[in-house]
């Protein structure tokens, strides 16, 4: 894995054809470790590429969906990434790709997404959320588009229909630990309360353990062991101050000249409005990314394994949008994220329990998406 990595970064200046296979902007674990195992998966067995694959002459390169400054504050990426003996610095961030200057002879592969504004260089697309509407897809392109728990899933799934795993040779075993990581992190463990993970989900994590070769009866330790050190890596957030938690998992819409940004956090939003001079540090974020509104959610993993979810939305110098995303929320027939209002003194906006753990961020952002269509 390593050396592959390492040759990546080799050939970015080269003139050969480049196949770049990104997640989305948050460049959560779920995205990071999908890009680098389905990368390195396609440059040994490229099936899928089809006609866009020339054995000797096309590169399969993972590209991080982050600055290389801002890298640091994926902490549960590093930390994960590390563990699995992988250096930082061989993988590529997404501000060392020429993306403009190369577009003639690069390809995009999305993972964990399927929106961007490079659509017409996307060649396939393996994304584990609903398909928005504003979506565009190449005709050619290979698509993988399933509501499971993480994207990894499907990732896994493909590798594991393209050979049996006894023939894969070394560096799998560094994707394979790399995906049973998003996995286990991105259903919660597999927990009921959650209601993330699907049989395929089960499945895969299933495959891998087996592959790996960890005794049935040590499997459900093992996973708490796993899910457990990345919620404490996700949650480490002692290092970042209230500026950069808005960077840690971020996501931003914009439609119609409106910009609504919508971070997640590693904490409840309760206590992050308690940190120091935090409405300074969100202020300034919305300023930097032009925000009209911001929608923080918040979630908070306790130490029995539970998890408790809540909402701020902050109108920035949008009022009226922000209630409008409020009525859109609490209106909901789809989805109900059944919201309790909490009470607020100094602080600026709307603040809200959500006692549906089972509604995140994927399924929020179309209902805002809906709400910006809207508007004029």
């Amino acid at each position: 894995m390593n050396t592959y990595l390492q040759r990546c970064r080799s050939v970015l200046k080269q003139a050969i054809t480049k196949i770049a296979v990104i997640g989305n902007e948050s460049c959560d674990l779920d995205s990071a470790v999908s890009s680098i195992a389905l990368a390195f998966h396609l440059q040994h067995i490229p099936t899928l590429l089809s006609t866009w694959y020339t054995k000797d002459s096309t590169a399969v390169v993972p590209v991080l969906n982050v600055t290389r400054a801002e890298l640091p504050l994926k902490t549960e990426v590093t930390f994960f990434i590390k563990r699995n003996g992988i250096a930082l610095d061989d993988l590529i961030c997404r501000d060392e790709i020429d993306w403009t200057g190369e577009q003639k002879a690069l390809n995009i592969i999305l993972v964990d997404h399927h929106v961007t504004n490079l659509e017409q260089s996307v060649i396939g697309i393996v994304d584990h959320r609903p398909i928005e509407s504003s979506a565009r897809f190449n005709a050619n392109a290979f698509k993988t588009i399933e509501l499971v728990g993480s994207c990894a899933t499907l990732v896994g799934r493909e590798i594991f229909n393209q050979g049996a795993s006894a023939e894969f040779p070394e560096g799998y075993i560094v994707a394979m630990d790399l995906l049973y990581g998003a996995i286990v992190l991105d259903t919660v463990n597999f927990s009921k309360q959650a209601d993330k993970a699907k049989p395929l989900d089960y499945e895969i994590a299933a495959k891998i353990e087996t592959y790996r070769n960890i005794a049935e009866e040590n499997r459900l330790t093992h996973r708490e062991q796993l899910f457990q050190s990345l919620v404490q890596a996700r949650s480490n957030v002692s290092e970042l101050n209230a500026y950069q938690l808005l960077l840690k998992d971020l996501k931003i819409i914009s439609q119609n000249n409106r910009i609504v940004s919508v971070p997640g956090f590693p904490m409840a939003v309760q206590d992050y409005i308690q940190l120091p001079d935090q409405m300074e540090h969100l202020f300034r974020f919305a300023t930097n990314t032009g925000s009209n509104v911001v929608i923080l959610l918040g979630l908070k993993v306790l130490p029995d394994g539970s998890v408790r979810r809540d909402v701020g939305i902050v109108p920035v110098d949008d009022e009226k949008l922000a209630e409008q995303i409020v009525t859109a929320l609490q209106a909901c027939k789809e989805m109900n994220f059944e919201l309790e209002e909490l009470p607020t003194s100094d602080v600026k906006g709307k603040f809200f329990q959500q006692h549906n753990l089972k509604a995140s961020r994927k399924q929020l952002m179309p209902i805002v998406k809906s709400v910006l269509s809207t508007l004029e």
